[in-house]
């Protein structure tokens, strides 16, 4: 039964693959390369470092016993707690909702 069924379909599922053949020509057409403009003009190029990236490498690579979402400093600081703060009173919030619709 199931060689059968698939007997049917065995020419469709060719013009499938024969169609599926334009998808990489598709991809090839996009380029993900600097601009020439970029290069002439003294700007970085592929590959190379800026010295802000590599400062800032060098902070976030730094073993200081941090852990990486605290390495960016005092806003980080604020943003992890205000995010802990956010997360404790959704979850109070939704216990809050959740033992109303009980209760009631």
């Amino acid at each position: 039964m199931q060689r059968i069924f698939i007997s049917k379909f065995r020419p469709l599922l060719c013009d499938i693959t024969k169609w599926g053949a334009i998808a990489p020509m598709l991809a090839e057409t996009r380029s993900f390369q600097a601009s020439p403009d970029l290069m002439q003009k003294g700007g970085v190029g592929p590959g190379k470092l800026t010295p802000k990236m590599a400062k800032l490498q060098q902070q976030f690579q730094a073993d200081n016993d941090k852990p990486v979402f605290l390495k960016g400093g005092s806003m980080d600081s604020i943003l992890y707690r205000l995010t802990l703060i956010l997360a404790a009173l959704g979850t109070i919030g939704d216990f809050w909702l959740f033992f109303g619709y009980i209760a009631a």
